[in-house]
């Protein structure tokens, strides 16, 4: 039995700045007239039912025919529209773009849907994807690691991109941050 950190997922109170980690796994906001969605494309079935646990946890759960639909690389998974995401996704908007807000950091919820979305034990350690090596998000979430105690290392190239956790004493430090394994994550979970 391992022992939860006091600052970890599992004792922090889910709010909607925890959406951060679905944007630093590839998530993307959607705006129409002044209300917003967020989505992402994820691989395996239990990561979007994962998801969309979490986001009705934090009050915007799709309806259930319009939160999972079937996408070419998975499944999409989305929150509801809602004027209440809308701030949450002014922050992350540079003109056309998406970046990391002025201040960002990412909490223990947000490393926890970061690794619904995109994480995942390999031969090395444990992978926390991005969608794209070397952007201001990818940077972020490097320095967001750290941050937390979970240098990381980057990868560019093959297993990428994303971020490389190696060390058995950061992978305790992440597995104690991310709380228990949603159901049927166990053999990727940290």
């Amino acid at each position: 039995m391992s022992q939860f950190s006091l600052f970890g997922a599992a004792v922090a109170e889910p709010c909607l700045e925890d959406l951060d980690g679905v944007l630093l796994a590839g998530g993307w906001w959607v705006h129409v007239d002044g209300i917003a969605r967020l989505s992402v494309i994820v691989e395996e079935r239990w990561r979007a039912d994962a998801l969309a646990e979490e986001f009705a946890v934090r009050g915007v759960g799709a309806e259930p025919d319009d939160g999972i639909v079937d996408a070419e690389a998975g499944f999409g998974v989305r929150t509801s529209f809602s004027a209440v995401l809308n701030p949450y996704a002014a922050r992350w908007s540079r003109g056309a773009n998406a970046e990391p807000p002025a201040g960002f950091e990412l909490t223990a919820g947000g490393l926890r849907l970061w690794a619904v979305s995109g994480g995942r034990r390999d031969d090395v350690g444990y992978l926390l994807a991005t969608a794209l090596p070397d952007d201001r998000t990818h940077v972020a979430g490097g320095a967001q690691l750290s941050r937390l105690g979970l240098a990381a290392v980057s990868l560019v190239g093959r297993g990428g991109p994303g971020w490389r956790i190696t060390s058995a004493k950061r992978i305790r430090r992440l597995s104690e941050l991310l709380g228990p394994a949603p159901r049927g994550a166990d053999e990727v979970w940290a």
